[in-house]
């Protein structure tokens, strides 16, 4: 009876100590990967609008749940291409162009009615945690869909 209440409070003491630090200490913290606080400064979202004729923006969502968020980092990955300049900047254009075709193909197979946008908006995101939580939204680039639907009819 002795050792099976020893080996608990073995157990228990570390899962107690890393609670009490707030710290990770594998095994006794789940998923380390994911536990650490980032700086909000740091955090930096691309996302993709659309401009519809009205001059609204909206925000472009899919069926596919995950679907946009992969196409944001995909676009973080083009924008970061683009800043590293010469071949670089001309391979993250196509890319993007390519990136953008994609959606639109997927808008089109969703059903959903093109001739209400003008354009493709990315959008940088960023958060300010001064006072509060303030989200800035930049954009990037605005890319006609009449651009984007010759470039994938040429192809």
């Amino acid at each position: 009876m002795f050792l099976p209440i020893l080996l608990f409070i073995l157990l228990l003491a570390p899962l107690l100590w890393v609670t009490v630090r707030a710290k990770d200490a594998w095994p006794f913290s789940h998923y380390p990967m994911f536990s650490r606080l980032t700086n909000l400064n740091q955090v930096e979202v691309f996302r993709v609008a659309l401009e519809t004729t009205t001059g609204e923006v909206v925000w472009w969502g899919s069926e596919f749940y995950r679907y946009p968020e992969f196409v944001g980092l995909w676009l973080k990955r083009i924008q970061q291409m683009e800043g590293e300049g010469g071949r670089s900047a001309a391979l993250a254009l196509l890319e993007r162009q390519r990136c953008l075709a994609e959606v639109l193909r997927l808008m089109e197979t969703e059903g959903g009615r093109l001739d209400q946008y003008l354009a493709f908006l990315i959008v940088r995101r960023t958060a300010d945690g001064g006072n509060g939580i303030t989200i800035r939204d930049q954009t990037v680039s605005r890319i006609p869909l009449a651009e984007i639907k010759r470039i994938r009819r040429a192809v």
